[in-house]
């Protein structure tokens, strides 16, 4: 018995002793300050609105999956530069199309607001270059474009230490206008060209690391 009750404890001072150790660390992590490099990745679910002459394949509150992979540097306390890849896609589609999927290339600036301790809320724009493949229900060869691309989002990030986090963020994407091409020419049979122009709410959430 007393053998026992000695077991009991240590594990009882080793959990203790784990647990201080472990709110201590918590403790030394902080928001985002001047020079860190923040890199982040996450997924999450969205909804995408396609608008083109084309009506078979414009839609409207179309429910997609989304994943955004950035990172960021801080010139200052508020301020930070950076770039992200975000796509937002359906395997579904309740026209001519089987499938979609639209990307963004983006170069960022970042304002934060609010910096605490542990965390901090971080508002983005983003803007540069996007890349979108439509993918017909009776062809094999997808409708593409390529065009511009602006992003606004809000997030909020939560340091669980001095190196890892979480974040959770909400963006809304657009697109400009852009040609449709299918195999390098023209989408119509008429010699017309078609046009398309999407925008894209979406949340995610993730994983972040700080250097």
């Amino acid at each position: 018995m007393t053998a026992a009750v000695a077991s009991l404890d240590v594990r009882l001072k080793w959990t203790l002793l784990i647990a201080v150790l472990g709110f201590g660390h918590v403790a030394m992590g902080q928001g985002v300050r001047r020079k860190h490099l923040v890199m982040s990745i996450g997924g999450g679910i969205g909804t995408i609105n396609l608008y083109s002459d084309r009506k078979d394949i414009a839609v409207e509150g179309l429910g997609a999956g989304a994943m955004r992979a950035a990172f960021g540097y801080a010139i200052s306390d508020r301020w930070s530069l950076g770039m992200h890849y975000d796509r937002v896609g359906s395997a579904w589609h309740n026209g001519a199309l089987d499938r979609l999927h639209l990307t963004n290339y983006l170069l960022s600036v970042g304002y934060r607001p609010w910096v605490g301790e542990h965390s901090a809320v971080e508002i983005d724009l983003a803007f540069g270059a996007m890349a979108a493949s439509l993918f017909p229900v009776d062809s094999r060869l997808p409708y593409t474009t390529t065009g511009s691309a602006i992003s606004l989002g809000v997030r909020y990030q939560f340091m669980y230490s001095n190196t890892i986090g979480v974040f959770i963020g909400a963006d809304h994407a657009a697109s400009g206008s852009s040609v449709l091409v299918v195999d390098g020419g023209l989408v119509n049979a008429d010699g017309t060209i078609s046009r398309i122009q999407w925008n894209s709410p979406r949340v995610t959430t993730g994983l972040l690391v700080r250097f």
